[in-house]
């Protein structure tokens, strides 16, 4: 008899504490809840992460912001700003927060806005920069602008123009596929890398997601069907499946350039930064990196998917891969991106379009020193 009133006092009590909850509270948490346990299930970089020692910091971040939604103190916005932007800050420039006014609040302070300094609309260009030099400009490396077809063209005027010295000025290069910079590899790459760089797959059945997308858009992708397959023969038994591996030693590389540089900013993110990640760092010493400031920081990780929390009007962008060994060897903890080997000493130029800045004028001339 007294078990029976302790569990009819008990549900009680539970029907009264949820009642005292309000609504909003409650959708607030279950939307932080939901995205917790998502990246914690599916972020490609989080088990790494966590293996890097950062455990104790991201549990007390966790915890610290569920209670201030559990007490309204936070409302969902807030709540999952300030828990995307741990991962974003310190770690991942991938991992983000898309229809959120607050969002691009937390962001200002980690990035450059250029276009408060400059005339900042960075345009593609190809073309000589004096006698020895060539310059090829690429904002994009969504295949639009430029598209795949130009950048093959303006390797070929490079090589066919004699000039010793190359520069590609990536400013502003927010991203796309590596496959646009296909045709200068070998005009980057002079010896055999130490190691390949591997990239890898977190194996989820959200994830998978990403790779059903893809071949919808290309469908007769043999690659990405026999992937596909692998992934969901794999579930539940590999948690990273290997993606790509690239090898310097797979290519041949040619004998001109004498030297390259690769011009870079805060702005220059994902693919741009790919550009020397996979084809600069650890693959060649006739090309370096010359900029300011690192660049955005989205270097490690790739192939960016989607979820939306399940009531607020919030989308959390992420990626489902990453280079694991790069991630865990060169990662300093709020850090992100590449730093340049050559600091430029000049100011920001005025002007960044189409045109032939200071910084080029300054990098040609010192890439002949």
């Amino acid at each position: 008899m007294k078990k029976t009133i302790i569990s009819v006092l008990f549900a009680l009590f539970t029907l009264v504490a949820n009642a005292a909850v309000p609504d909003s509270i409650q959708r607030n948490l279950e939307d932080y809840d939901y995205l917790v346990s998502f990246t914690e299930e599916n972020y490609a970089a989080f088990p790494v992460i966590m293996e890097q020692g950062y455990r104790k910091k991201y549990e007390t971040l966790k915890k610290r912001l569920r209670k201030q939604v559990a007490k309204g103190k936070a409302g969902i916005e807030k709540a999952a700003c300030e828990y995307a932007i741990w991962f974003y800050k310190n770690f991942d420039t991938h991992y983000q927060l898309n229809n959120t006014t607050l969002w691009e609040s937390y962001e200002q302070p980690v990035h450059i806005d250029y276009s408060k300094m400059m005339d900042y609309e960075p345009k593609p260009v190809s073309c000589k920069v004096d006698e020895q030099t060539w310059l090829v400009r690429v904002p994009s490396c969504v295949g639009k602008n430029p598209t795949s077809e130009w950048v093959q063209q303006a390797a070929k005027d490079y090589q066919e123009s004699g000039c010793e010295y190359l520069i590609i000025d990536v400013r502003g290069n927010e991203g796309g596929s590596t496959d646009i910079w296909n045709p200068f590899i070998a005009m980057l790459v002079d010896h055999r890398r130490e190691g390949a760089i591997d990239n890898f797959f977190r194996n989820t059945k959200h994830n998978q997601g990403f790779w059903e997308y893809a071949l919808s858009m290309e469908p007769d992708n043999s690659y990405f069907k026999d992937f596909l397959t692998q992934c969901k023969d794999s579930l539940g038994k590999s948690e990273f499946l290997l993606w790509t591996s690239v090898d310097a030693s797979e290519v041949t590389p040619l004998p001109l350039p004498k030297r390259a540089a690769i011009i870079v900013d805060n702005g220059t993110c994902s693919a741009g930064e790919g550009l020397i990640s996979y084809n600069v760092k650890g693959g060649s010493n006739r090309a370096k990196v010359y900029g300011k400031e690192r660049t955005y920081g989205a270097d490690l990780t790739g192939n960016v998917y989607y979820t939306k929390l399940p009531n607020a009007d919030i989308y959390l962008t992420y990626p489902t891969c990453i280079k694991q060994k790069e991630f865990l060897e060169h990662h300093v903890f709020g850090k992100n991106g590449i730093e340049p080997d050559v600091y430029i000493t000049l100011p920001y130029p005025k002007r960044l379009t189409d045109n032939i800045d200071e910084w080029v004028l300054w990098v040609a001339e010192d890439l002949k020193r």
